[in-house]
């Protein structure tokens, strides 16, 4: 219980991080593996919350759990990281067509309104990505690098996703140094 999020009965941030660890050590061993973590944030989710109150936002992330779930593979995991975050593990892609492809499917997964009791509840959602590829130390990292790409989706415009760029980790750094 203790690696499973108690809302969604979906796997916990701890349980994403070590099957990412676990396929850093399998991308180690082998050059050619693929994978890419996923970090997907629910947009206007608080005013569920603010509106509708805790209640029908916690069937809200019960039911885009639930609607998602198909959108992955069995090797897949897909986790809720906190509040409206979710964390996907996309193990062994061919390359990054087919993260794009999930990011796609997702987006199109949340296109369709939620029926909660007597609500009917829009959401969309932002996602960020990040590709093994990149050449991670850490579990830590490849989600840090994933929630990086989805802050710059959220701040931007209409874009749904971004793929991770070490650019974004420099002028994230470049900008804590200056504050």
């Amino acid at each position: 219980a203790a690696l499973q999020d108690p809302l969604t009965g979906l796997p916990n941030r701890l349980l994403l991080l070590d099957l990412v660890d676990q396929a850093l050590g399998r991308s180690r061993r082998h050059p050619d593996y693929l994978f890419a973590v996923v970090v997907l944030n629910l947009d206007r989710f608080h005013l569920v919350n603010d509106g509708l109150g805790h209640t029908v936002g916690d069937q809200l992330l019960i039911a885009v759990a639930q609607r998602l779930e198909p959108c992955f593979r069995s090797v897949d995991a897909f986790a809720r990281m906190s509040g409206d975050e979710f964390g996907i593990l996309l193990d062994d892609i061919s390359n990054i067509s087919d993260a794009l492809r999930v990011a796609d499917r997702i987006q199109q997964h949340l296109a369709t309104p939620f029926k909660i009791g007597s609500e009917e509840i829009f959401t969309s959602g932002r996602i960020g990505i990040a590709l093994s590829a990149t050449g991670y130390e850490s579990a830590e990292d490849a989600v840090r690098d994933a929630t990086l790409a989805l802050h710059r989706v959220k701040s931007g415009t209409a874009v749904r996703h971004e793929v991770f760029d070490p650019v974004m980790h420099r002028r994230a750094h470049a900008r804590l140094q200056l504050e």
